[in-house]
């Protein structure tokens, strides 16, 4: 399947991708991009003019585009989970954040970006009742989708049985919970999942868990966002995992 980028600052992370996965590229005739141009035919990507009156990918005429589009694979850029957990190598440094049933594209891309930046190993997205990986999630990750794995699953509570036997400790945010975030020992392999905006985690989800967290907050706010839950609990994490946030 073929997704759409758009924006200069997306296609040029796309680019400069660790995996080639940006195939094409179009610009609006009217911008004056010979240097991109150059760049992206040295790299193997064709370009061709942009026509403003039909946007590609059936784009919103009002998105921010800036008169660039990328045409990108999906195969190139999510990973299937059985190639991607048996190449991973896992320590105590190891976190994951799975998706359960999130459904704004802007908190997917949101919580993807969070997670590159407190060090999380991977995002793992279900194929059914999940908002998936559109031009929309990567200009809203600010680039951060083509820096973190994007790894797609089948049932969510069958992943995190198996991400179990695997030696993880399974993570639900949940704002009912008694344990906070940051009152927790992250000391083994940590899988955070993240539910639905509206219902929160499923109920099968809950008990496959081996934790519930909550974030701890004052008695007017009732709930957080889910993409702003998934960067304090990500962060809290991390105190207690610096390694994770230095270079490998």
């Amino acid at each position: 399947m073929e997704i759409y980028i758009y924006g200069t600052h997306a296609v040029l992370e796309a680019l400069n991708a660790p995996q080639k996965v940006l195939a094409r590229v179009f610009i609006d005739p009217s911008r004056k991009e010979k240097a991109l141009e150059k760049a992206l035919r040295e790299k193997g990507v064709s370009v061709a003019p942009l026509d403003l009156g039909n946007l590609p990918g059936g784009i919103d005429r009002d998105a921010v585009h800036q008169g660039i589009f990328g045409v990108i694979s999906s195969v190139q850029l999510v990973h299937e989970y059985k190639a991607f957990i048996e190449k991973l190598s896992i320590t105590s440094d190891t976190a994951l954040v799975l998706l359960g049933e999130v459904q704004d594209p802007h908190n997917v891309g949101a919580i993807i970006r969070s997670a590159a930046a407190f060090g999380a190993a991977a995002v793992l997205i279900p194929e059914h009742n999940q908002a998936q990986v559109t031009g929309a999630v990567i200009k809203v990750s600010a680039g951060m989708a083509f820096k973190i794995p994007l790894v797609s699953v089948g049932n969510v509570n069958t992943v995190a049985r198996d991400l179990k036997t695997r030696g993880f400790w399974v993570y639900g945010l949940e704002g009912e919970a008694s344990v906070e975030v940051s009152h927790e020992r992250y000391d083994r392999p940590s899988v955070f999942i993240l539910g639905n905006e509206g219902r929160g985690l499923r109920e099968k989800t809950r008990e496959v868990c081996d934790v519930l967290l909550k974030i701890p907050m004052h008695p007017r706010c009732e709930s957080l966002n889910v993409s702003v839950s998934a960067a304090v609990t990500l962060h809290a994490w991390s105190e207690q995992h610096p390694g994770a946030l230095q270079s490998s």
